[in-house]
């Protein structure tokens, strides 16, 4: 199974309608049963059913011990290499770290947005307790004293056996992006040797199936359905006070074009020599203007999921969608079995 762009865009096509069917709308007010006691199960297509049983699965065991397996392999390479290479325990890392719970009020709904708008100035982790860190348990690369004993050409050595040349290659829109393990030094090969059919391009058989896939999300999109209950929406999201809004989505584009000049603008004057106090000072600025935007993105968004609701866009945007799931599932039943079987047999590993 190949990880090249087109089967990553149709994989994200799939979650994308997971996240929708299961973020907003359906039959209550706030995305729950009409009697408001429990939030709606969402409806998936036979498509995006798939994606679920292929990726749904996750052992933490088997992903950390694969995990270890490539730091293993990687150490090998290197020495192989000339280099001293430290295997990294990412699992005993992990085992040490508490991950914050998001709020018990489910994402994309009215409720939601009520407490915490679109979650961009708000924090709905704020409230969770968290456990203390223990300093024993924090991360330290064991490779970094090593690394930084070198000089400049010893590290640029380093990092190319490392990584390979392909991590030094510029992006350039619009052009096709293929991983190549044999060029990602090491850690490429490590990787190739523990999760073999995900690596390369061994999954190009598949590569047109996607492509077609991806047109097939593109036209749920496009479908002239979706167009009409958007201008609904936009014709109540006017009347609510906010006029001149096309797509759904433009009512929280418009909180995210205000926020993020606030991120990407705060730390371009830092001096290097800037200490924890002054990168403390920044945050509390940070924090400052973004909670001046707070009150504006709680009211937009709960116009915007109110509209939603009213004019029952996520409930249409799912009828939509899998309606033209069935379809592409119909047509193509035997070659997306087909690339799922060959996920299950290693594509789809840890």
């Amino acid at each position: 199974m190949t990880a090249t762009p087109r089967i990553l865009a149709a994989a994200l096509g799939a979650a994308l309608v997971l996240t929708l069917t299961a973020c907003g709308g359906g039959k209550g007010s706030e995305g729950n049963d009409p009697d408001g006691s429990a939030p709606e199960t969402p409806r998936l297509g036979p498509i995006d059913q798939l994606f679920q049983d292929t990726y749904g699965g996750y052992d933490q065991d088997q992903a950390n011990a694969d995990q270890m397996r490539m730091e293993e392999l990687t150490a090998q390479c290197m020495s192989e290499q000339g280099f001293e290479y430290t295997p990294v325990d990412y699992g005993a890392m992990n085992a040490g770290m508490v991950a914050p719970d998001q709020s018990e009020i489910p994402w994309g709904t009215l409720e939601f947005a009520k407490e915490w708008g679109y979650g961009i100035t708000t924090n709905p982790y704020s409230d969770q307790e968290q456990a203390p860190v223990d300093p024993e348990q924090q991360f330290v690369d064991p490779n970094q004293a090593y690394v930084e004993a070198m000089s400049a050409s010893e590290q640029e050595a380093y990092y190319l056996a490392l990584y390979g040349p392909q991590s030094t290659q510029e992006y350039v829109e619009g052009e096709e992006y293929v991983w190549n393990w044999e060029e990602a030094g090491c850690q490429g090969y490590a990787q190739n040797e523990v999760y073999p059919d995900s690596m390369g391009d061994q999954g190009s058989e598949y590569t047109a199936l996607m492509d077609e896939m991806n047109a097939m999300y593109e036209s749920t999109m496009a479908d002239p359905r979706l167009a009409e209950i958007e201008a609904s929406w936009a014709s109540c999201m006017s009347d609510a006070g906010y006029p001149g809004l096309a797509k759904v989505d433009d009512a929280q584009a418009q909180i995210s074009a205000k926020a993020e000049p606030i991120w990407n603008d705060a730390y371009s004057n830092m001096s290097p020599d800037a200490t924890e106090a002054d990168y403390a000072a920044v945050q509390e600025e940070i924090n400052a203007q973004l909670a001046a935007i707070t009150t504006e993105e709680i009211e937009t968004a709960v116009a915007d999921f109110t509209c939603r609701d009213d004019v029952k866009y996520t409930e249409t945007q799912t009828d939509i969608n899998i309606e033209y799931q069935q379809e592409f599932y119909d047509a193509h039943k035997a070659e997306l079995e087909a690339w799922a079987a060959s996920m299950a047999d290693g594509g789809a590993k840890g």
